[in-house]
């Protein structure tokens, strides 16, 4: 999706910046649906860890190709097979190693390569992150992610998790296609036929000269003839309905006889 946006460089004009206004590509991907997946990242981190977690979110963007390439460089890369869309998982070389030695209960990575106990480590690590993604791609396999050749180029959004406590890294994950946003029914009449409303009704008396209405005072008495007192039905000032006022079983009535979609309704 295309936003109006304001762009980075600026010119000085009158002693006032003034930045370009421009269409950017957005992610659709909900930071709320972001937000759950990076909750349940954090607590399967906490439990693996056996420690709490502090973690937090960066915003879904759509990243540039040179964004892409930047993100992908000395990156072991995950793919995960969900059921709504293909996701992936990046973990960078030195985040790898930080996360491994965090499974072990050190606090601290290291430079060399991991061994192959540690890529197992890892992956696990992942498959266990990577079973948060419901939010986003919806369930994703149980079989055991295993990193893959991709060109992360071909994604569409990206968003990433930096762990500050109790170790120092950061999880990327990308999806395959931007998540299409879903419709939902608007609100019915049902869901709101309890409420209550409060009516008004506006009576008019027809004409009279201006000599009566300038002798008008306390205790004066109107005639009105028989059926000219009509009246209408308001809600907050919109007139919902018109007809004639009277009385009806001692009490004071309006008798509806016509609506504003112009329906005429029949007397009872």
């Amino acid at each position: 999706m295309k936003t109006l946006a304001f762009g980075r460089p600026y010119e000085m004009r009158g002693g006032r910046r003034i930045r370009p206004i421009a269409f950017q590509q957005r992610s659709m991907l909900p930071v709320s649906a972001a937000c759950m997946v990076a909750n349940g990242v954090r607590e399967t981190l906490a439990s693996l860890f056996a420690e709490p977690v502090v973690l937090k979110l960066y915003e879904p963007v759509i990243p540039a190709p040179a964004a892409w390439r930047a993100i992908a460089r000395d990156a072991r890369i995950f793919r995960v097979r969900a059921a709504g869309a293909e996701a992936a998982v990046i973990v960078r070389a030195a985040d790898a190693s930080a996360l491994t030695a965090a499974a072990f209960g050190e606090r601290e990575g290291h430079a060399a390569a991991l061994s192959a106990i540690e890529r197992t480590v890892l992956a696990r690590t992942v498959q266990a992150i990577a079973l948060q993604f419901g939010p986003i791609c919806g369930p994703v396999a149980e079989a055991p992610v295993h990193e893959a050749e991709l060109e992360l180029d071909e994604f569409a959004t990206f968003f990433e998790m930096q762990i500050e406590r109790p170790i120092g890294a950061r999880v990327g994950v990308a999806l395959r296609r931007d998540p299409v946003p879903e419709s939902h029914p608007g609100v019915g009449f049902d869901d709101v036929s309890d409420l209550p409303l409060e009516l008004c009704v506006r009576v008019e008396v027809g004409r009279l000269p201006a000599s009566d209405v300038a002798a008008l005072e306390p205790g004066s008495v109107l005639p009105v003839p028989a059926g000219a007192l009509r009246g209408a039905l308001l809600l907050a000032g919109r007139t919902l309905a018109t007809g004639e006022c009277g009385v009806y079983g001692l009490h004071f009535a309006l008798a509806i006889d016509r609506t504003p979609t112009g329906r005429d309704v029949p007397a009872p």
